[in-house]
């Protein structure tokens, strides 16, 4: 029996690739391709006391020559001036009389408009802060706002009609502090 050659041998083993890779031309596909980009950016949360940033005066809550029984009603407009629905809380911090911040009693009502009387507090049915002794205790857990709308808060503070007579000429101040998050 004769063996082929290794020239031979050596020859077929070397056009067998290139056969083959000849091969693969004749079945190639159509093809195609798509590049599909995208981007992000973040949004902004901002938010407002009557149309305001930074520290705010509420000078329609503020009383001065207050007796027992006195009564007052002041509108505040929290607006999300921002491009992202957010959350928004408040807390109350007191300096002054500690007495008289303790036996003022405060509520905190949603209303319609920025009228806040007497008849608009008791028609809300949202409240955000029940009626209760100690200016200090005044804070909103947590309530949702979209972004660019406004709601309007209806404060009521009363010194009540059995207040102590030891709290005249006293002064306590209030800072209402809102944060808001998404």
């Amino acid at each position: 029996m004769q063996f082929p050659s290794s020239r031979r041998v050596r020859a077929l083993l070397a056009l067998g690739p290139l056969v083959g890779l000849s091969w693969l031309g004749a079945y190639a596909a159509f093809t195609d391709s798509v590049d599909v980009t995208t981007s992000f950016s973040t949004g902004s949360i901002l938010i407002r006391a009557n149309d305001q940033t930074g520290t705010v005066a509420l000078t329609s809550l503020s009383m001065s020559g207050v007796i027992p029984g006195a009564v007052r009603y002041a509108p505040l407009r929290i607006t999300n001036s921002g491009t992202s629905d957010f959350n928004y809380s408040m807390t109350t911090a007191t300096t002054g009389s500690a007495p008289l911040a303790a036996a003022l009693t405060i509520g905190i009502r949603v209303v319609p408009s920025a009228t806040c009387t007497a008849t608009e507090y008791n028609a809300s049915t949202t409240t955000l802060h029940t009626e209760a002794a100690g200016l200090g205790s005044a804070a909103i857990a947590s309530r949702p706002l979209a972004a660019g709308a406004s709601e309007f808060l209806c404060y009521k503070v009363t010194l009540p009609s059995a207040a102590s007579n030891a709290l005249q000429g006293l002064t306590s101040n209030a800072t209402f502090t809102f944060s808001a998050t998404t």
